[in-house]
Order: structure tokens, then sequence, then C-alpha cells
């Protein structure tokens, strides 16, 4: 059991600004369970995770749902834990309990999930260690730690899969190290390096997954995936399938590389406008040829994509994949990515095919 003036797992990394003030000093449920409350994990549009302590000193994470979140249900994430509680994976978070609370805090719903506690996130590390570099560089993991982390994020995948859930969410923020880690940064290095204590993760939040399609029930188009990690289905208003994941995980595997998203937005005010940026970028980066039955889908979808500049589009050499390679010796993991970021979905590899890759059985 902690002392009340230890931190909880994650503390450091706690978002910047954060006014505990403004939060309940403990979470009281009507089953008569109270929670602690030390901190946030994070906050977000859809919710607020707390770090809480139950009355034997165990650690948890309490996700609150906001009121404002009216498109956003619980049910799909609850159905997630509950398949995953009849069927576990040390990759993957567990629920505690789901209930509801007697004192929400102002703006939040009365319902609360909690489940175990995490450490950082890769996106916590990879933020703070932007912080102790003092120039511009951007640090980054080595080979050997996305060799690992990611052969975890794969198996943790598969597995989802095997229970019929679609994650739709893999990004940095949502692959926590599984406790309270240490990091160091090698600054003196031409790339600075993120060497940590301990590389064993969790896959965590599934409010935003689903569960696979239903033989026979027509598949609708829905906006799913962070923009940055969207695969390319996504983007042409093609409903995602067992293998839009699968294009997320390979796009965290090159940020963990670079330090910074593989695909992002370059041009463009509105919305659309960034999405075509992004996709365009997609395709010069990965050198993509999309087959032309993806294009009639999209177009019969009504997608705002415009493809045009597939036919007048000079491709930009400097944009290739393997002009972001560092090193000769880093040349596996980019044959990877290569291997994992096709655009088409039928071609694209499944999470058994990943996990017998060579970069990722090599170690």
């Amino acid at each position: 059991m902690q002392a009340d003036d230890q931190p909880s797992p994650g503390y450091v990394y706690e978002p910047v600004n954060v006014d505990l003030r403004f939060h309940p000093a403990s979470l009281e449920l009507r089953n008569g369970e109270q929670y602690t409350v030390r901190g946030l994990f994070g906050q977000g549009g859809f919710s607020v995770v707390y770090r809480v302590r139950d009355q034997n000193g165990h650690q948890y994470a309490a996700k609150v749902l906001a009121q404002r979140a009216n498109r956003y249900s619980s049910r799909h994430e609850l159905e997630a834990y509950q398949r995953i509680a009849q069927n576990p994976h040390t990759n993957l978070l567990s629920l505690h309990l789901a209930g509801e609370l007697l004192n929400p805090p102002l703006g939040y719903t009365d319902e609360v999930i909690i489940t175990d506690a995490c450490g950082p996130s890769i996106k916590d590390i990879m933020m703070r260690a932007r912080g102790e570099i003092s120039d511009a560089r951007l640090p980054s993991f080595s080979i050997d730690a996305i060799k690992s982390i990611g052969r975890q994020i794969g198996e943790g995948l598969l597995h989802l899969e095997q229970l019929n859930i679609y994650h739709l969410d893999i990004k940095a923020a949502n692959v926590a190290f599984m406790n309270t880690v240490k990091h160091e940064v090698e600054a003196n290095l031409p790339q600075p390096i993120i060497t940590m204590s301990d590389l064993r993760i969790k896959i965590i939040d599934y409010g935003n997954a689903l569960s696979h399609w239903i033989p026979g029930i027509a598949r609708r188009h829905k906006v799913v995936q962070p923009q940055n990690l969207r695969a390319p289905e996504i983007f042409m208003g093609i409903p995602h399938n067992e293998k839009s994941d699968v294009w997320s995980m390979g796009c965290l595997m090159g940020e963990m590389y670079l330090g910074r998203v593989l695909f992002i937005a370059r041009l463009g005010v509105t919305q659309v406008e960034r999405q075509q940026s992004q996709f365009e970028l997609m395709v010069s980066r990965m050198n993509a040829a999309i087959p032309e039955d993806m294009l009639e889908v999209s177009r019969q979808e009504g997608c705002n994509l415009e493809f045009n500049f597939l036919n007048y589009h000079e491709r930009n050499n400097q944009d290739l994949l393997m002009n972001l390679m560092r090193e000769q010796s880093d040349l596996p993991l980019f044959q990877f990515l290569q291997f994992v970021l096709i655009f088409n979905p039928a071609e694209r590899p499944s999470f058994e095919e990943i996990l017998t890759h060579e970069f990722l059985t090599n170690f």
C-alpha cells in the first residue's frame, strides 16, 4: 500500500495545467465502493480518466464519461472488456468493474469504467523526451525497442481480432507501458534515442472498438481511426475491415522510429482539404498504385476525395518512405513497413502474417 504522499503510476506524465480543485477528491459508487482520486491519466472530449486508489491501496484507472459526448456509447467498450475477460491476454487492458457514481464530476455522467492502471503511454514518453532535448531534434525509440513493442501490439491486436473486435483507435496514446517505467534519452547521438527500463505494454482504451461485421448485414462506412493513422480505405469512404488496424499499427511503428507521425496533412484549411493533402502524401510516400475497383467503390460511396491527382501528379521522390531511413542497418524495419502499409486491404497482410515476418521474429 502506498503512502498518501507518494505518486501513483503515471503521475509524472500527468497532463499539464491540471487543476485538481475542479475534480472530486474521491469517486463514490452506488455499490458502496470508494476510490481516492490521485490525479489524471488524461482528459479528452468524451471522457476524463482519473488515477485512483481503492481502500486496499490498489491502483486503478477510472474513466468517467462526459455529458456533452452524446454520440459516445460505452456499450461497445464494455462488450470488448467482457470478451477480453472471458479470454484475457497479457497485452490487453482488463476491466475491474463498471458502475454508477453517486458524485459525478460537473459536466460528466454517472457512468464509470474502472480498469487496471498502467504506466505512461508511448505518447507520454515521447513528449517527455522531447522536453528533455535542448534542440529541435526529435527523440525516437531504438530498432530493438520498436521490434519488441511492435510484436506485443501485433499479438494484442491478433487476440482482439480472434475475439471479433476491431480496436479502430491504435495510436501512441493508446499503447501504455505496463508499469511505472523509467526512461533515459541518449542525447549525445546524431539521433537522440529513448531507452526504457521495461518494454512490456498493454493496448488500452476500447472506447472506439466495434464488433466484427455479422454475415449477411450490409457493411456501412464510418469515419474511424485518428486521421494521421487512418487506413486508406477509410479515407476513400470504404467500410473498415480486419486489415484497418494493421495499417494503424504500421503507422505507429514508423512514428516510434521518426519521433513524429509518418503521414500528416501539409496543406488545407478545411477538414476535407487536410484529408486530401494527407491522402496524397500517403500515396506519394508509399509509391502506391490504387486498384481501380477501390476507386470505383469510393466514387459510388460519394467520397469527398478527388482522385484526378493520380493521373497528372508527379511523384516526389523526396517523399518516399525509404528516404526517411537514417542508417542502412535500419533497413529491416523499413522493409517491414513496406510489407504492412499496403493501400489495398485485400493485399495488406493479416496480423498472423505480420507476426511471422522476419522483422518481428529475428530477435
